[in-house]
């Protein structure tokens, strides 16, 4: 057995493995996730395969993004996708695969199997746990709704979903945003001026949310004509039931961040549609009201080797980081 780094010539071999090893994943997504190697991350190649008798028997792949650390840009990467075979496990593959990320100061994970987090102190010394992300439920009155659409097994197309032009919430206006021009963005791709964020540029939407199989919708938000936070969502599949999924978010001051799920309620009830879904680690109460968020029993948990990242960090991570919003609902 022998580890390799991923280049673009073993793209089919490497979709064929990922499709067989994650049946219950889109193709799509695969394909858009390896297509962010890029010639300029050549030398940063963080996707490695692990073959026998020139056979795929397992992977990690890697999606680069940019964070702020104290101020200084950097680049690191998400890892995703990371399998040995069943007939494979227990054979000391995990392990090589570990040593071999372990060697790198630039990794971020989160989705972490209880195993896979409790193992990899022990084999990546620089390995730290970060924040947990945290899996959060809204409900208003079409709740009996979405249930009874569950039970005939009616599903909403991405055409069969309303976004008004333009809404009103507790003094702010939000104005939808269809082309990746109309945007307004910070002149750095910071928002929260936390000591470490993850950076939301213009580069960072056209890859995540306007050059993707995926329709996303993206608001900003102006409180007396500023720009003060932005939002983004999508109609997707949890548990059987349709659901609106607030992706993402950044605001300028955490009070903003009400007016956000107030904003999201109000795209769900006009839709009928009994949920919204957002995954975070910013952490709420367990029940709150006005729209009625509760916090459920699930956390994602996650792991760095990035200096000066641990859980004391203010990082926020919501559905667009890493694989989330790819793995977790359709």
């Amino acid at each position: 057995m022998e580890i390799i780094p991923y280049t673009p010539d073993l793209y089919e071999q490497l979709i064929l493995f990922l499709v067989e090893s994650f049946p219950n994943r889109d193709k799509r997504y695969f394909d858009w996730w390896l297509k962010q190697y890029s010639c300029e991350k050549n030398l940063l190649n963080r996707t490695f395969l692990v073959e026998d008798k020139g056979k795929i028997i397992a992977c990690t792949t890697a999606n680069w993004n940019e964070i702020k650390i104290h101020g200084k840009k950097q680049d690191f990467y998400w890892e995703g996708n990371t399998i040995v075979l069943k007939t494979y496990r227990g054979k000391g593959v995990g392990r090589m695969i570990y040593e071999q990320m372990g060697r790198f100061s630039d990794r971020c994970v989160v989705g972490l199997t209880d195993a896979a987090y409790n193992i990899q102190p022990k084999i990546i010394p620089c390995f730290r746990p970060i924040n947990p992300v945290y899996v959060y439920l809204s409900v208003n009155r079409f709740l009996l709704n979405s249930l009874y659409r569950r039970c005939l097994h009616y599903r909403r197309g991405i055409e069969d979903v309303f976004y008004p032009l333009k809404m009103a919430v507790r003094g702010m206006m939000f104005y939808r945003i269809d082309k990746l021009e109309q945007m307004s963005f910070t002149s750095d791709g910071f928002w929260q001026n936390d000591d470490i964020e993850i950076i939301r540029d213009k580069s960072f939407f056209e890859k995540r949310f306007f050059n993707i199989y995926k329709k996303y919708v993206v608001y900003e938000g102006y409180l007396c004509g500023n720009l003060v936070c932005y939002f983004v969502v999508r109609v997707a599949h949890y548990k059987g039931f349709d659901v609106i999924s607030l992706v993402d978010f950044r605001y300028r001051k955490e009070d903003y961040v009400n007016s956000i799920h107030k904003a999201v309620s109000e795209i769900a009830k006009m839709n009928r549609i009994g949920f919204y879904l957002t995954l975070s680690s910013l952490k709420r109460k367990v029940l709150d009201f006005f729209p009625i968020i509760l916090r459920t029993s699930k956390k994602l948990y996650g792991g760095t080797t990035i200096p000066h990242i641990n859980k004391e960090c203010s990082l926020l991570i919501t559905s667009a980081d890493s694989d989330l919003d790819f793995v977790y609902y359709l």
